[in-house]
């Protein structure tokens, strides 16, 4: 709270002396999501309150600085908590054609609705709880440069020099008992092993679109097995380290409207680098692509996409048997003990990025509308994939009760079968939620 005080009493004292330069926004908004056990029983998966605070500050027509900080308190995840988190701050140079941007940022690629292949520089929360899609977004330290040598023509250059991971709580997901996955394992600071990335966005009158190209950590480490104990067994225990990998990433995508219909489309080739002692479980090379349409009728709009990949050097396999750590006690077991935990782990990876088939499909529809003079938004998401038989379905209500002052609820629902992502996901989200927020 003292954090708090500080920053409260240093803006104020910022908005008196420079009151022309410096703006406040933010918003103070109370959520809640509700879960059901064995369908019967409700439970209080989460109840948080939380404040952001946006700080803009110019600098004549040179440059500008950027913060949001947030603070959060509430219990989640069977704990309480109170968290202070700033979440970007930066500073923007501007040097005639050539604007440099340095700082925590979240800057995402792509223009596809509801999924970016291309995306690989901003890390990801991917158990957050909260109506808006945005928060599973994380700042990381970044130094962007753009360029705009021509009116049609902006140029980018990205430099990450400090890994910051996404987040998979897999303390929330259902694993052998005797299974312990440590926090991930940070690759340390080289300049030799930076993430850089670049990116040329061309934009003309009806459409616009980019090429990227991407080296450096995928955001989402891989799962590695530590070492194996030694027989004989007396309590068998197996630890998983989350280690980062490095890859290259070919990426474009394109947005145009034709007859008033919106058309997106993104394709992304990724290339796992080999030779960093984790080619048995990093992810095969894939080519990933979404397609989408958006179109609006008066208060109705609808969005629909489709998602495709295909996994290069595709190799089939079943999901393993279920092990059961009784076995370690027959000595005839040991010597096969390192192979039966290596196909465990290995399709665990291949569940983490979506890599159990050869060949993925997925359709996207969310159809909303605005009513009563638009003080009320309602919109359902629903996605499908025909590969694995995972769905989900997301209803989302939106009434704005005065100016700033919004009511939210809904209800998530993730299905999936045994060995798939949503079947991981689905007891820490499915059922209600609420929130009201105060922009301000």
């Amino acid at each position: 709270m003292k954090k708090i005080f500080f920053l409260l009493i240093l803006a104020g004292t910022c908005l008196q002396l420079r009151s022309q330069e410096l703006t406040i926004s933010g918003y103070t908004r109370a959520d809640g999501f509700v879960g059901v056990i064995d369908k019967n029983a409700p439970t209080l998966k989460s109840l948080y309150s939380e404040t952001s605070l946006k700080l803009k500050a110019k600098a004549g027509i040179h440059g500008q600085a950027y913060t949001d900080i947030r603070f959060r308190t509430g219990s989640e995840y069977g704990s309480d908590f109170s968290t202070l988190n700033i979440r970007e701050a930066y500073i923007d140079l501007y040097l005639g054609k050539v604007d440099f941007r340095i700082g925590k940022q979240i800057s995402p690629w792509g223009r596809a609705d509801g999924w970016n292949p291309t995306d690989n520089l901003t890390p990801s929360d991917y158990f957050v709880r909260s109506p808006d899609h945005d928060d599973m977004r994380l700042g990381n330290y970044r130094i962007r440069g753009q360029y705009n040598p021509l009116t049609w023509l902006k140029l980018e250059a990205d430099l990450v020099p400090w890994y910051t991971p996404s987040v998979y709580r897999f303390d929330q997901v259902e694993m052998p008992s005797f299974v312990t996955i440590n926090p991930p394992a940070h690759p340390g600071f080289q300049w030799d092993k930076t993430s850089v990335a670049g990116k040329a966005d061309l934009i003309f009158t009806g459409i616009e679109g980019s090429v990227s190209w991407f080296q450096g950590y995928d955001p989402l480490p891989v799962l590695v097995p530590g070492v194996l104990p030694a027989p004989p067994f007396t309590d068998f225990k197996l630890e998983l380290n989350q280690v980062p990998f490095r890859q290259h990433t070919l990426g474009a995508d394109f947005a145009t409207v034709i007859l008033g219909t919106g058309f997106r489309g993104e394709f992304a080739w990724k290339m796992p680098e080999k030779g960093d002692n984790l080619d048995a479980w990093i992810p095969n090379s894939e080519i990933q692509w979404v397609l989408s349409v958006d179109r609006e009728f008066g208060p109705v709009r609808i969005i629909a996409g489709y998602m495709g990949k295909v996994v290069q050097n595709f190799l089939p396999a079943d999901p393993p048997q279920t092990f059961d750590p009784a076995m370690i006690s027959n000595p005839e077991v040991w010597p096969l003990l390192g192979s039966m935990l290596a196909s465990q782990i290995g399709y665990y990876n291949r569940i983490l990025y979506d890599q159990t088939h050869e060949w993925n499909h997925s359709i996207l529809f969310r159809p909303s509308v605005t009513l009563f003079h638009e003080n009320l938004d309602l919109e359902i998401s629903g996605l499908y994939n025909f590969t694995t038989g995972e769905y989900l379905i997301y209803p989302k209500a939106t009434w704005h009760l005065t100016d700033g002052l919004l009511a939210t609820a809904g209800y998530q629902y993730y299905e999936g079968d045994a060995y798939t992502r949503f079947s991981w996901i689905k007891n820490a989200f499915n059922g209600p939620f609420f929130e009201f927020r105060l922009i301000f």
